[in-house]
């Protein structure tokens, strides 16, 4: 059996958490997933259900950036995350086969039609010791036709639309050690079209604009020099979001394997990165690897555009 350990950072997630825990406790177990917590209101343990707060719970407090000495409160906060989760990673990976990482409102879910869940998805992979990247799927809400989200609800029965997303085909998942970034790594990794990276920020408007403006400010008073859409204001996200409803609908059947045709001229998996990888197209950070800056931005901004619906496949799992 293949070893696998779960692990998010969050700060205040009572909305998407207990989506991530229950997806990721039923496949590998809750002693085998790790919550990174910066400083939220609540401990991690409260904000989940009963069902899943009462079970194992392994949360770890970081220090506010505020309580920092002048030294380590110095340089961006994305690095400085990023740091302590590469480094627990890696160092999970002493006594574990495969570590996912996650924001807490994303998930990995492989295509229905090659796996039946991502657990079979990582014993078929065994340990290799490679890094994966999964095709990102942005999804959002409708909300000319879909009512509130319901987090204890099954995601995929309540959001169908959403578009391909390439900076966030992340390759987080981890076979071996390695340092990453928010949508980076450090090694050549292999980018599967069978993977989905599904990220939910946008899968309820309320809540997305709530969250934006916690996230404005924590930018404007602590963390100012996080990334720029953080400073959004409603207006700005609201505008964001109706660009999205308002995207023409792509209505061939989806699939990872055509997308990557599309993209690469082949349907199996691509090595990202090193000597049999396809050619970089974007050369400004050479220290790390993302799949985008393999593709040209023509043809990532045309991805981007089209707007598609969630197989019926995906839907029948339940997730």
């Amino acid at each position: 059996m293949t070893k696998t350990a779960c692990v998010t950072m969050m700060k205040d997630e009572d909305f998407f958490l207990p989506i991530w825990f229950r997806y990721y406790s039923r496949l590998f177990g809750a002693e085998n997933l790790f919550i990174l917590d910066h400083c939220s209101s609540r401990s991690p343990a409260e904000m989940l259900p009963g069902e899943l707060g009462a079970g194992c719970v392994k949360s770890f407090r970081i220090p506010s950036l505020e309580s920092l000495s002048e030294a380590r409160s110095a340089g961006r906060f994305d690095a400085k995350r990023f740091e302590l989760i590469s480094s627990l990673l890696t160092g999970l990976l002493a006594f574990y086969d495969v570590v996912i990482f996650n924001d807490a409102d994303e998930i990995y879910v492989p295509d229905p039609a090659r796996y039946p869940d991502l657990r079979a998805y990582v014993e078929a992979r065994g340990t290799d010791n490679q890094i994966t990247a999964g095709l990102g799927m942005e999804m959002f809400h409708d909300v000319a036709s879909e009512a509130a989200f319901d987090p204890a609800q099954p995601i995929f029965a309540q959001r169908r639309s959403f578009f391909c997303s390439l900076l966030y085909t992340k390759p987080h998942m981890l076979g071996t050690g390695s340092r990453i970034w928010p949508h980076a790594a450090e090694k050549p990794f292999v980018f599967d079209p069978d993977l989905h990276l599904v990220h939910m920020k946008f899968i309820d408007a309320d809540r997305f604009l709530s969250r934006q403006e916690e996230r404005r400010a924590f930018r404007t008073s602590v963390a100012k020099n996080t990334g720029k859409l953080w400073l959004w204001d409603g207006d700005r996200a609201l505008e964001e979001l109706r660009r999205y409803n308002e995207m023409p609908l792509d209505g061939t059947p989806f699939s990872g394997r055509d997308v990557m045709q599309r993209l690469f001229g082949r349907s199996e998996p691509v090595r990202i990165g090193g000597m049999m990888g396809p050619e970089r197209k974007r050369t400004k950070k050479l220290d790390r690897y993302r799949v985008i800056d393999y593709v040209t931005p023509a043809r990532d901004k045309r991805l981007a555009s089209e707007r598609r619906v969630i197989p019926e496949r995906f839907v029948q799992t339940g997730i």
